[in-house]
């Protein structure tokens, strides 16, 4: 199979789909003034000039077919609220791989992301908001090492996110392309889609300047395609996980914690590959 012929198709695609995101981008927004979930992107933004830093802790571990697979991502984010609609965001990674043994450490594939607040609708206790969002991640981890610190590629995401929010209930939905682009020694990643569903509950109504908490539930769903490499298909790659996600959202005025873990319940892999163990997360958000 030579590359030539899918490509126009994946890009035909992918542009399609950010141009029905767009479709909703004329209509006004304020700024939104939701908690979003842990593994689901949500549409609420920093205020605007306002500035948000994340200080992040990511683990995970995949095993199977004679591999054990452990990545460790610290995890530095920085955004900006351009405006009270539109934030611009930066993620810079720093990642430890580990694979049966063999460990590698170092910069990892910056993020560059950005996230527009086209519709706010407000009535007594209820606010609904939507959002698109545009991504970037860039080549700066190194492909070459072993295991390998980044992709080697520049990819793009865009995506459609949606919340619901009262004093007690939050609802989100989520969907995401990611278009991948040709990595080092001719290595291409397959696309992958995203689709999140999140619910999230306060158990006890605090006051405005009171600690807080939310507990959220979510359901996160991965598919991947199969990988090419100088057009030739890659065996064992591609295929879908399905991930069941508590987490907590715990705030005390401008500072938040947000931790979670995702769990796998279900998955379709194609032919023999590692399976995912775990997910986890932990997070320190502090707002200026």
């Amino acid at each position: 199979m030579s590359r030539s012929r899918p490509l126009p198709t994946r890009w035909l695609w992918f542009l399609g789909f950010l141009a029905l995101l767009g479709l909703g981008m004329a209509g006004p927004a304020g700024p939104a003034a939701a908690h979003n979930p842990i593994f689901t992107p949500g549409p609420h933004l920093v205020y605007g000039g306002g500035l948000e830093v994340t200080i992040g802790y990511a683990r995970d571990r995949a095993s199977g077919s004679g591999t054990r697979d452990v990545g460790q991502e610290i995890e530095l984010e920085l955004e900006y609220g351009l405006t009270a609609d539109w934030t611009a965001e930066v993620g810079l990674p720093f990642v430890i791989k580990d694979t049966n043994g063999n460990r590698s450490s170092g910069l990892g594939d910056i993020v560059l992301r950005s996230r527009y607040c086209f519709l706010r609708l407000d009535s007594p206790g209820v606010q609904r908001s939507a959002a698109v969002l545009g991504q970037v991640k860039l080549a700066t981890g190194d492909d070459g090492a072993n295991p390998r610190l980044g992709s080697g590629s520049t990819d793009f995401v865009g995506g459609l996110l949606y919340g619901h929010e009262s004093r007690r209930w939050y609802y989100n939905l989520a969907a995401r392309y990611r278009l991948n682009g040709e990595g080092g020694g001719g290595l291409t990643k397959g696309d992958r889609q995203f689709l999140d569903i999140a619910g999230g509950v306060r158990p006890v109504l605090t006051g405005y300047r009171e600690p807080d908490a939310v507990l959220f539930l979510e359901l996160n769903w991965e598919n991947s395609g199969g990988d090419e490499r100088n057009g030739i298909a890659v065996a064992d790659t591609g295929g879908w996980e399905l991930f069941l996600s508590p987490g907590l959202f715990a705030t005390y005025r401008n500072v938040a914690l947000r931790t979670g873990v995702q769990i796998p319940i279900a998955q379709g892999l194609n032919g023999s590959q590692p399976e995912s163990d775990y997910r986890f997360k932990v997070e320190i958000k502090v707002a200026f």
